[in-house]
């Protein structure tokens, strides 16, 4: 050995920590092979990729009758998702008679009360252990493996009571792609002399980071969208099961203790009182494991259980006891902490698996009474008394742009029992802007969803319109946010999936919706799409522009040569209507040979019909096929800026919406390296991706005709005094307020209606009428100004779907009525005037008898209308007062070019496809209908 390597190594061997012994009980069953056999190194020295864990799942589940393996999925890369079952030999031997017995169970509407008792006795618990939804949280899924050979080897007699009384199911890996990539990231960066240092690239790993799975989203978030295939599988499973214990285990930051649940206000009200009491008890004993070993942790404190899209907040909900863990995040070696302490990476598989000891062990203890107490609930959730009992939302099939479909498939995924009218109906509803409507009439195919079902408080929790907190966090919150300068709300606090789909939703106090017939998925499937219908096509093809596919199928067929034109109006060719933004194929736009073949080949891939028209002309005044309302498109060729400091998660939405939802190609350009933009005519700036070119390099393509798309806190650099856009922050233009209100004032004002004004013949003396008459326009000095926005920018949304009013007349908003609810979130307000045009402005403006003008924060509203602004979500009426009237997506025109800004998130988690329409109509269309091209020779 040189002298330098045997420093190297003298130098390792006294910083390495020593390692943790995993297993207490030497009794076990010798013919089933160690997880070191099969790892190749000792358990917890250093993270197991998801290929080795899958060599131990499949190894065990051959050696051990006390083991069966379930595949539930594929991921994009092509790795499969498992689960192991764990139980004595007779459970596993009749392991279908026990799901189908608590299934029973869990459905108590068909069972008798006694049956009822009798079966819970003789049918094991459900308990569901889950680990590694965030791919670089490493430690639980090596805890996984050490808690499932355990449960299958040890022959004590905790064990084998364990596996008599309960059916275990352990999930080890729930995100393997993530897990690979953060895996592969410390290979790279391991070297021979370890580093405790978490900063350090070693434990920092790289961009996008394994925490997401191949799309960059994020897993634990996406219970309640189903947008994954890992999510999708996994919930298809689960719901053939619906465990009494579900154990979410994951990794936080490297200087942190432990936590676990319970967790603290707020908590979702659809959260059982079961759930909530046993996971005390759990907490407890939890607790007393780790002071028995004089280990650090804590509860509560930042973790909430207000969304329910995440894991175990998603488990309670279906009536499990749902419990979290957060281990302190270390990698390989271990991460000093400033006592100059070490935790190792095999230290914190130790306390992981000791978490799942402790929670297997309260479960076993106490199990005839969680039966008992969990039956009750799920009883009581069913009863004609219980909470579910009179609740329904309803969903009017007037849907024709695919979001409804989307938003039926994901409900029926989840196991929630969906009705469809047959005939019309009358009922009083509240809808998604807190209108009460009396007698409303709900035509015939209307979808309802009575809550009153096993699943009735996942489905309340997922359709509630307006979800409200308890007055007392309600207080807690203002407080902090006030003496502290921070929020206790973890995440989003409105996320209702009718409103993020941008539906027209109800929610009814009633019970009627009984009597009407369940529908399955195969009531839902399109199947092929239509495709060419027949007929007279000598003028060309329609598409009806309403459906979402709309823009995604103008894509393809561009790529393949085809030439489209973009419906500005409404239109009506041949006795049939259709929509703003539907597409023309004409024929004297055509190069490409076989052209009805290919149209008839994508036409049918979205699901759309291409309708033949022999004529172009419509009746009076509508759209002829000659006019100016027919502009001929561009194809899109189109980039996304990624890495560097680039946001992974809104990247990673994007990428999913455009390449995985609609097929398109994109290119995804880095953030730092040298990239020639002349290749592309779309450019989308996600956050933290608008320093990736120089203003003057921006400035020069788009006036060249790009179209550039930006997106959240992107936004604000470009509306800077020295940005590419017009548009500006709110707390920059206070000086200059009179400009946006006037703008908001005279939009308002191209509403109003005097037809005989034109016709006088004599100019009288009467006041002039100015679209801000009768308005003062005084306002506080300047100082004054920034004092009240500085205050009302603390209170700002961390996540609220507030209501937009859309431009009917523009582009970007073809696919939307008036009403567009976006999700809203972040401290700046983004104002525009002339030449900016809004086509999204946040709140849907009603006319009503109100008398005065109302002031609603920056801008005022004139006599006879109102603002309504919040939809679901928390939002403080100071930042209800910044929000209103403010722009939600601009667009205008730079040289030959456009620039567009969404200052929101348009493709939230791939879960809010109201937006997403938005976004997709500015991606295809832009450099057709917002940009200028020359006429090629």
């Amino acid at each position: 050995m040189t002298l330098t390597a045997l420093l190297v190594a003298t130098a390792a061997a006294i910083a390495q920590p020593s390692s943790v012994e995993l297993f207490e009980d030497a009794s076990f069953d010798q013919t089933i092979t160690p997880p070191d056999a099969i790892l190749g190194f000792p358990l917890g020295d250093r993270p197991a990729d998801h290929a080795t864990i899958e060599r131990c799942l499949v190894t065990w589940a051959e050696e051990s009758d006390r083991a069966a393996l379930v595949e539930y999925g594929q991921t994009h890369e092509g790795r499969t998702l498992y689960t192991l079952f764990i139980s004595s030999e007779d459970n596993i031997d009749r392991l279908d008679e026990i799901q189908a017995d608590w299934l029973e169970l869990w459905d108590s509407r068909s069972i008798a009360p006694r049956s009822a008792d009798r079966l819970l006795a003789d049918t094991p618990a459900i308990a569901w252990f889950a680990y590694a939804i965030h791919g670089n949280e490493l430690s639980g899924a090596d805890a996984a493996l050490a808690f499932a050979y355990e449960l299958i080897a040890s022959d004590s007699p905790q064990h084998a009571e364990a596996r008599e009384g309960v059916v275990i199911a352990v999930d080890p890996l729930m995100n393997p792609d993530g897990r690979d990539r953060a895996v592969q990231a410390i290979r790279e960066a391991k070297g021979p002399v370890p580093t405790y240092d978490d900063q350090s690239r070693l434990h920092a790993g790289h961009w996008p980071s394994g925490r997401t799975n191949h799309y960059v989203l994020d897993l634990n978030r996406d219970w309640i969208l189903a947008t994954a295939p890992e999510t999708q599988g996994r919930i298809e499973l689960l719901r053939e099961w619906n465990p009494l214990l579900f154990i979410d285990a994951h990794e936080m930051g490297a200087q942190d203790t432990y936590l676990f649940s319970p967790p603290r206000e707020p908590i979702n009200q659809h959260v059982p009182s079961f759930s909530r009491e046993w996971g005390d008890r759990f907490a407890d004993d939890q607790a007393a494991a780790f002071d028995r070993r004089g280990w650090s942790y804590y509860t509560g404190e930042w973790l909430d259980n207000w969304y329910p899209g995440y894991s175990d907040a998603w488990s309670v909900l279906r009536g499990a006891i749902g419990i979290l863990y957060e281990q302190a995040g270390v990698h390989t070696f271990g991460v000093r902490h400033p006592s100059g302490r070490v935790t190792t990476y095999a230290k914190s598989v130790l306390q992981q698996l000791e978490s799942s000891r402790a929670n297997l062990g309260t479960l076993v203890n106490s199990i005839d009474e969680i039966k008992a107490d969990w039956l009750e609930m799920r009883r009581e959730i069913v009863s004609d008394e219980g909470p579910y009992s009179s609740t329904m939302f309803a969903l009017p099939a007037t849907d024709e742009t695919g979001r409804l479909s989307r938003l039926i498939d994901n409900l029926l995924l989840q196991g929630i029992e969906v009705r469809r009218s047959r005939q019309p109906l009358l009922a009083d509803a509240t809808d998604g802007l807190g209108r009460l409507h009396s007698s409303h009439t709900f035509p015939a195919g209307t979808y309802f969803v009575d809550t009153q079902q096993p699943t009735g408080p996942l489905a309340s929790a997922m359709l509630e319109l307006d979800p409200r907190m308890k007055p007392e966090f309600i207080a807690e919150e203002r407080e902090a946010l006030i003496r502290k300068g921070r929020t206790e709300i973890y995440d989003v606090t409105g996320w209702s999936l009718p409103l993020l789909h941008g539906l027209d939703a109800y929610q009814l106090d009633s019970r009627f919706a009984k009597s009407f017939p369940l529908i399955s998925p195969a009531d839902l499937a399109p199947g092929v799409g239509p495709g060419v219908r027949p007929g007279d096509a000598s003028q060309g093809w329609v598409v009806d522009g309403a459906h979402d596919s709309t823009p995604s199928l103008a894509a393809h067929l561009m790529h393949e040569g085809v030439r489209v034109r973009f419906a500005r109006k409404v239109f009506e060719w041949g006795g049939r209507s259709f929509a703003r933004g539907s597409l023309l194929i004409a024929h004297r736009d055509q190069v490409a040979a076989d052209v009805s073949s290919i149209l008839d080949r994508e036409s049918r891939e979205a699901g759309l019909a291409a309708y033949p028209t022999s004529t172009g002309l419509g009746p009076g005044e509508v759209a002829d096929i000659g006019g100016e309302y027919f502009p001929l498109l561009q194809r899109p060729r189109i980039a996304v800026i990624g890495q560097g400091r680039v946001s992974p998660t809104s990247y990673g939405a994007i990428w999913h919406t455009l390449e995985e939802r609609y097929r398109l190609a994109v290119s995804y350009i880095p953030a730092d390296g040298f990239v020639d933009l002349r290749r592309y005519n779309v450019l989308v700036v996600p956050p933290g991706g608008s320093g990736a070119f120089s203003q003057r390099e921006l400035r020069e393509w788009v006036s060249a005709g790009g179209t550039l798309i930006a997106t959240e806190s992107a936004v604000f650099a470009f509306a800077d005094e020295d940005g590419l856009s017009s548009a500006r922050r709110l707390r920059d233009v206070l000086d200059d307020l009179d400009t946006y209100e006037t703008e908001v004032l005279r939009e308002l004002s191209a509403q109003d209606e005097d037809p005989d004004a034109a016709w006088g013949r004599v100019v009288d003396d009467a006041p002039a009428v100015y679209p801000w008459s009768g308005i003062d326009l005084t306002r506080p000095g300047l100082d004054t100004l920034e004092r009240q926005d500085e205050w009302e920018r603390q209170f700002m949304p961390a996540g609220t779907v507030l209501a937009a009013r859309t431009d009917q007349e523009h582009w970007l908003t073809a696919g939307h009525g008036e009403l567009l609810p976006v999700l809203a979130s972040g401290r700046s307000v983004l104002m525009a005037a002339r030449p900016v045009e809004v086509p999204v402005r946040f709140g849907a403006v009603e006319h009503d008898n109100s008398e005065g003008v109302a002031d609603v924060g920056w801008s005022r509203m004139p006599e006879g209308t109102s603002l309504r602004l919040r939809m679901s979500g928390l939002l403080w009426p100071e930042a209800a007062r910044r929000l209103a009237n403010a722009a939600a997506v601009t667009r205008e025109s730079v040289g030959r070019g456009q620039i567009i800004l969404f200052a929101m998130d348009p493709v939230w988690r791939g879960g809010a496809p109201g937006t997403e329409r938005v976004f997709m109509n500015a991606v295809v269309y832009g450099p057709g209908l917002g940009a200028s091209h020359p006429i090629m020779p």
